[in-house]
């Protein structure tokens, strides 16, 4: 009468695991979500900005490139004080690319942007930064970012879970059997 349940609660389980496990691989795939910075553009629809190196001096005749799903809309280099400015730009979501960094961009027009987007972006240049650390060994496509809030805790306690609930699935099960048993004998 009771022997499907063993069955039953081991999908209900491994369903469950499923579920959190695919969620935690989910988390893994392509690049880290990044939070865009709102800029506003100045009248004209000009994108203003300046590159700077890891040590905050100016970097010069760097390669700019604004990007708009995926698509280069504007290219420009950078002057002698690090200054850049992309005319013609629309507002929207954009990727700005120096070097090997990218930036995600939320472009606004002139007077539409909120109390909190600046007038000019300011990037470091294509020095690879790792945990604040330059580490010109290990460009982008190797390196495997973190997600944020998955981690090996995080993992474990999944894998805890999922142990504590089996073993309640088998104690449960092996109660209920030892009732059974308890009922046959019984029996006249």
């Amino acid at each position: 009468m009771r022997r499907n349940s063993l069955l039953h609660g081991i999908t209900s389980i491994a369903v469950c695991a499923g579920i959190c496990f695919s969620s935690v691989a989910t988390a893994f795939e392509g690049a880290p979500g990044r939070i865009s910075r709102d800029i506003e553009l100045s009248e004209t629809g000009s994108l203003a900005g300046r590159v700077v190196s890891t040590a905050g001096e100016p970097l010069a005749d760097a390669a700019v490139r604004l990007q708009y799903s995926g698509a280069a809309v504007a290219e420009t280099r950078t002057n002698a004080e690090g200054r850049f400015v992309i005319r013609g730009v629309r507002g929207g979501d954009h990727t700005l690319n120096v070097g090997s960094s990218s930036t995600p961009l939320r472009l606004w027009t002139s007077g539409t942007a909120p109390a909190v987007a600046r007038n000019e972006v300011v990037v470091a240049g294509s020095e690879f930064v790792i945990r604040g650390q330059y580490a010109d060994a290990c460009p982008p496509p190797t390196c495997i970012p973190c997600s944020p809030g998955v981690g090996a805790a995080s993992l474990l306690s999944i894998a805890a879970i999922a142990t504590a609930t089996t073993a309640i699935v088998i104690a449960v099960n092996a109660e209920d059997e030892i009732d059974d048993l308890k009922r046959e004998l019984a029996s006249p």
